[in-house]
């Protein structure tokens, strides 16, 4: 059920902090390594998921999930000062965003405890302490919360039947190894042809596109840590030519492996 997979949630803070930004902070078609939250309290900013421009004012409260694609930018000498939150909401082996569907802001109706939350998350974001961690966890939760709560989202729904659940478990399980149409769409008996009718239904992806958004996250994710060799990163994600690789993901995130690397270094250094 949708509220058991949603129980297993476990926020991980990687970094946060109000700042003011200038016409110095632009960014643009990144897909991060974590799921963003963004908190506007003064001024203006531009913020576009997947090519949908927002214009972000004082009072609204921004979730970027970590495959969506933004762009973010001030405009016209004008500056924003927000909050911000970079972490990653796992549910078992799934996200928090696998699981529900959200809009990518909210208006806050009650600022005073959402300021207080983030407040919260921030301050603990040294606290080495069990019960520091255990509270930091508790405020996203509590943030999340009022985010589901404010949204509307009372009909969220678990996003894929069991036959497309088994086959997205053993893709993610199973990236670096080579994975054909032919062989996934046997293990549901189907027909090619009808499985990419199916599963493109239920996902929004042709199965091999779906493939390579999942292997393109996962270098994202392994680009974060600079022990891992730039060129090892293409075959560790499942990319075995690394020509396509890094080909491929410049076409989906805007940037090569090197300059993504790069990009994710400075971001999270960034306050």
């Amino acid at each position: 059920m949708q509220s058991e997979l949603l129980s297993n949630v476990n926020p991980i803070y990687y970094k946060g902090d109000l700042s003011l930004c200038d016409h110095n902070w632009h960014y643009e078609r990144i897909v991060a390594g974590c799921d963003q939250l963004y908190y506007i309290i003064e001024g203006e900013c531009v913020i576009e998921v997947n090519g949908i421009r927002h214009t972000a004012t004082p009072g609204q409260l921004f979730f970027l999930p970590s495959h969506s694609t933004r762009t973010l930018y001030t405009e016209n000498g004008k500056t924003v000062r927000k909050y911000w939150l970079h972490c990653s909401l796992p549910c078992g082996e799934k996200t928090f965003f696998d699981l529900i569907n959200l809009p990518f802001f909210i208006e806050v109706a009650d600022p005073e405890l959402v300021e207080s939350l983030f407040k919260s998350i921030l301050a603990k974001g040294t606290d080495v302490s069990l019960m520091g961690k255990l509270e930091q966890k508790a405020d996203i939760l509590r943030l999340l919360a009022y985010y589901i709560h404010s949204s509307g989202a009372s009909r969220a729904s678990v996003a894929h039947d069991g036959k497309i659940s088994y086959i997205i478990g053993y893709i993610e399980k199973n990236l670096t190894q080579p994975l054909t149409l032919e062989s996934l769409s046997e293990m549901l008996h189907f027909n090619p042809s009808y499985f990419i009718r199916y599963f493109k239904a239920e996902t929004g992806f042709t199965p091999m596109s779906y493939i390579n958004h999942q292997r393109v996250l996962l270098a994202q994710r392994l680009l974060l840590d600079a022990k891992i060799p730039v060129q090892d990163v293409g075959v560790r994600a499942g990319f075995p030519n690394p020509y396509y690789f890094s080909r491929y993901f410049k076409k989906k995130t805007g940037f090569s492996p090197t300059e993504y690397r790069s990009y994710a270094v400075r971001t999270y250094k960034t306050k």
